[in-house]
């Protein structure tokens, strides 16, 4: 394994080699949040490429990568999408070719417009483009695999030697994604893409870089470390592709996290603090652009020719993050920002359309406390939609959703503050921000009741006597929180997440009444929701009944012009059990303030203010 960075002087037969990675831009190439319509510091390409530029002044011959998520995620992304002029460039495309990226990996969001969308914004791409395992047919065998693009790319560098010589080297760089793409993407892909298990592909590529002269293999890895075992097909298999010999360093993706950072402090086989997994130098460069990945790798060049003898990973932020926000670090780079300044003024005339009107305040400060109206909006959309299109159907009509932007990686900027008033494309951008498709399936009472045990696992158990506990688990992500309407029901917190004997949901009950196990009902969804992966995989197998291609978000644009505004009250649906007497801390969005008071008479909590995290979330303490 290598050795950590000294900042020795190299000796005669060394050379140094930097990696600059970003990863998970989701569109954002500019310091702006098209959901608040405001400038926002703690995002863009545009601020990452000043970073770049000093980076790769700093050492000669650096290679510039991203690990995919970069053509959705914003306003500006939808767009481009679909309302972008013909023949003209994708911004983000764009924006790359102007920063001269050595090579970029697809991720799994790469494919939410659909296959032509991808292929037409690739189209314009003066560098190569790689994933191993998108295939657009699966062989009997991954040397048989048929790619989407190519595998991985070689890429060459002359170096110097601290002795002065001129060294050759020869750079493989290889991409996987997580294979659960083509079930998350599977209504937009109409069957036209393939995956395999991204370390069964690894680990027949990376022989096959190394037959090809490949003097050092980059792991593009879009997916994150996991305390679970080795398995085939599974996402977050970061730890599984670093053993694998002949990975010599990796960039890391898919989950929005840091590293190095205390995101993955204490996880077996990932050394947080110096960004090494299984010994092997890595980086996860967060969300947005809010931070470069630097690798600087020093090779020493031998009788077995070239191997890493030193390693050093770091981040460098574009901002400082507190409580009043993002505080740049770095300025715009004029270069970026002019070659999506067309499409960034096409896109705000775009979002700020009219749209509707709503009667109350549309917030996720307070999702997970029991005060949701942004889920209360979407479901109230969602059901009406349904019974719409079903028509007379025997069974009760729910709806199941989500708070997506409710803190989490993305910062104290990622919530949704609407105020009663009118409502534009921008707002329903904020409140769906995903192009998911509109669903529809039938299931059972227990279903039902193991769906809401899934979605309680964000919560930690809750114990008596113990001083400030934290209420939510980290690693549970916003977007799984599911909220089924028409259901009430209570979370026993004293319990484990997930216990074999026993659960968290109790008094489960419909319009009254208690939920029996063989009872049906219609839950309006979402297309992701059914892809069959990771905490939701279970609803796989359902029956859908509805399978409509029109967007989630175009639901809420039918609603609001059938109905008129969106009204209130909104129901409480669940409530904590089993921890009266106890409290926890809670962290949110510094926008709080104005709505505990309704959140304490709804929720029947009492709830004080805790100063601020280091990270600027407004913490709380709640007593239940």
């Amino acid at each position: 394994m290598p050795e950590p960075h000294h900042d020795r002087p190299l000796q005669g037969n060394e050379v140094k080699l930097r990696l600059l990675a970003t990863s998970d831009l989701h569109m954002h190439l500019l310091a702006y949040d098209y959901h608040a319509d405001a400038p926002n510091s703690g995002v863009g390409l545009a601020r990452v490429a000043s970073l770049i530029e000093t980076a790769r002044a700093e050492v000669p011959g650096a290679v510039l990568l991203d690990n995919g998520d970069f053509l959705q995620g914003t306003p500006l992304g939808d767009f481009a999408a679909a309302e972008r002029p013909t023949g003209a460039p994708h911004p983000m495309i764009a924006a790359m070719n102007v920063l001269g990226y050595d090579a970029v990996g697809l991720g799994n969001h790469e494919f939410d417009y659909g296959l032509q969308v991808l292929e037409k914004a690739l189209a314009d791409a003066r560098f190569p483009v790689i994933s191993a395992n998108a295939l657009r047919q699966r062989g009997a065998q991954v040397s048989q695999d048929v790619p989407l693009v190519r595998p991985w790319i070689m890429l060459e560098r002359k170096l110097t030697d601290a002795g002065g010589k001129t060294r050759d080297l020869r750079i493989g760089v290889l991409s996987v994604l997580p294979p659960q793409t083509t079930l998350w993407a599977g209504a937009q892909l109409e069957s036209r893409l393939q995956t395999r298990c991204m370390i069964e592909t690894a680990r027949n590529h990376v022989p096959a870089l190394r037959a090809a002269g490949a003097n050092i293999v980059v792991m593009l890895a879009h997916c994150g470390p996991s305390s679970q075992p080795e398995e085939a097909g599974m996402e977050d298999a970061l730890l599984p592709l670093a053993r694998i010999d002949g990975v010599d360093a990796l960039i890391a993706g898919h989950m929005h996290r840091l590293l190095p950072g205390a995101d993955y402090a204490g996880l077996e086989g990932v050394d947080a603090e110096t960004g090494r997994v299984c010994g092997k130098p890595a980086v996860m460069p967060g969300i947005g652009g809010s931070h470069l990945g630097v690798i600087d790798l020093t090779l020493r060049h031998g009788s077995a020719g070239w191997k890493v003898a030193e390693s050093r990973a770091e981040l460098r932020p574009i901002a400082r993050r507190g409580m009043s926000g993002a505080q740049a670090l770095v300025a715009d780079h004029a270069p970026v920002v002019a070659a999506v300044a067309a499409d960034h003024a096409a896109t705000l005339e775009s979002i700020r359309r009219p749209v509707g009107e709503t009667a109350i305040a549309l917030q996720s400060y307070t999702s997970f406390l029991g005060l949701c109206p942004v889920t209360h909006a979407i479901n109230t959309a969602q059901a009406w939609y349904v019974r719409q299109a079903l028509g007379d159907v025997s069974e009760p009509v729910l709806s199941a959703a989500a708070p997506f932007k409710a803190g989490g990686p993305s910062g104290v900027e990622n919530y949704i503050d609407i105020p009663p008033g009118p409502l534009s494309h921008r707002d329903l951008s904020a409140i769906y921000p995903f192009p998911n498709a509109i669903r529809a399936i039938r299931i059972t009472g227990a279903e039902l009741r193991f769906w809401l045990e899934r979605s309680a696992s964000t919560f930690n158990m809750i114990r008596r006597d113990t001083p400030d506990q934290a209420l939510l688990d980290p690693a549970f992500p916003a977007y799984d929180f599911d909220v089924i309407s028409g259901l009430e029901w209570a979370l026993d917190l004293s319990r484990p997440a997930l216990a074999q004997t026993g659960g968290r949901v109790k008094d489960l009950t419909h319009n009254g009444e208690p939920v029996a196990d063989d009872q049906r009902f219609i839950v309006a969804t979402n297309s992701y929701r059914l892809g069959g992966a990771g905490l939701h995989a279970p609803l796989a197998g359902t029956a859908v009944v509805l399978s409509d291609p029109v967007s989630s978000r175009e639901v809420l644009v039918r609603f609001l012009d059938s109905e008129g505004p969106l009204h209130g009250p909104v129901p409480r649906g669940w409530r904590f059990e089993g921890t009266e007497g106890c409290e926890a801390l809670f962290e949110t969005g510094p926008g709080v303030g104005k709505h505990l008071g309704a959140l304490c008479q709804t929720c029947a909590l009492t709830i004080s203010p805790e100063g601020q995290s280091p990270d600027g979330f407004a913490r709380l303490r709640v007593r239940f």
